[in-house]
């Protein structure tokens, strides 16, 4: 991280203060108005106006940490008062503290285990993913950032997450290519660089989970050339050249581009989670089963629904650099039965260490 927490701070708290500013908004009257419509509690404001990114039509929302227990899903306060939309949601100290011991032991563990965790967390507990990365990134009406200790791991948990998703879709991309897909890449080729702008962006620190601001953060990273050291300004320079060239793929469907997202993707592992090399496998789906449909094909039925199924895709592994060699219909295949959720990606890392 560039910043210190305290340096960090302070400028969140700037961020905050020229925003309820420029909505002649004062701190003690909106805590006052939160005391009033939810009870007393630890206020923290969060989302686009503590990251200095919030509009003239942004909400303000909070999070509010209490001292007694709850349980169950939360449902969130909405306020509308001097002409602003406001949202708080309620949390427990403990519940807090349980989240954010969790998120430290996740933080050191391989990239395979911290991406498991991860995806499957909003299932298992409260706060949820982005509400965890929101109390962290929180600042108190006063100024304070009472939970950017745990900052680092969020940033380790985020990023290895952000990696992930940017290699399967690289993958995706790989696949469409080899099958001969020359329009429906184009999509793949941009979420691989999105996912990967917030995994490096959240190597940097400047963790914030809502999609719809990652280009804009980005692009902030690159004009204040804040990287890390040399070897991140090389990576996010090959970001860039993608970034600003991806479109002519459309009018220039002869021309290859997978093989550059996958050394991409593979840099970016190197640099953000210390591994040697990086692979794919296809294993089938969560409860996917086969069975006789018609004479000569099959139904295949998944917990995500049914689709028709016919021969047996290959199932890897497969170094990413070798995707492009599969052959055009064995890669159709493949796409195919990841669209269909037939079958899962399982990337699996060669040397990857912790945060």
């Amino acid at each position: 991280m560039n910043l210190s927490t305290t340096r960090l701070a302070e400028q969140r708290h700037a961020n905050v203060t020229t925003f309820l500013r420029s909505r002649q908004l004062d701190p003690a009257a909106l805590g006052a108005l939160m005391d009033e419509r939810v009870g007393p509690g630890q206020l923290l404001i969060t989302s686009s106006p503590v990251h200095g990114l919030a509009n003239a039509t942004s909400d303000l929302d909070f999070i509010r940490i209490q001292d007694e227990p709850l349980e169950g899903a939360r449902i969130s306060t909405k306020i509308f008062e001097w002409g602003e939309h406001l949202e708080v949601v309620s949390f427990s100290a403990a519940e807090l503290a349980a989240n954010l011991k969790e998120l430290t032991d996740l933080a050191i563990r391989p990239p395979e285990e911290i991406v498991k965790v991860f995806r499957s967390w909003d299932k298992h507990r409260e706060p949820r993913r982005k509400q965890t990365e929101r109390i962290i990134n929180g600042v108190t009406l006063d100024g304070q950032m009472p939970y950017v200790a745990a900052l680092p791991a969020l940033a380790a948990v985020w990023s290895r997450a952000a990696l992930q998703s940017s290699i399967e879709q690289a993958v995706h991309l790989a696949l469409a290519e080899a099958a001969g897909e020359l329009r429906g890449r184009v999509g793949y080729a941009i979420n691989t660089l999105l996912f990967l702008m917030d995994a490096i962006l959240s190597h940097h620190g400047d963790v914030y989970t809502t999609r719809k601001w990652y280009l804009l953060r980005w692009t902030r990273l690159v004009a204040e050339q804040g990287w890390a050291d040399a070897s991140f300004a090389a990576l996010g320079a090959e970001v860039e050249r993608l970034r600003v060239t991806v479109a002519s793929a459309l009018t220039r469907p002869d021309a290859r581009i997978a093989a550059d997202y996958l050394a991409l993707v593979r840099e970016a592992a190197a640099l953000t989670a210390q591994t040697h090399s990086v692979s794919v496998a296809f294993d089938p789906a969560d409860r996917a089963d086969r069975y006789a449909f018609l004479p000569g094909a099959e139904l295949l039925l998944t917990s995500d629904g049914a689709m028709p199924a016919s021969g047996q895709a290959p199932a890897g592994p497969y170094a990413l650099t070798g995707l492009g060699a599969i052959p055009g219909r064995e890669a159709g295949v493949l796409l195919r039965a990841l669209r269909g959720r037939a079958l899962a990606q399982r990337i699996d890392y060669t040397g990857g260490t912790s945060a």
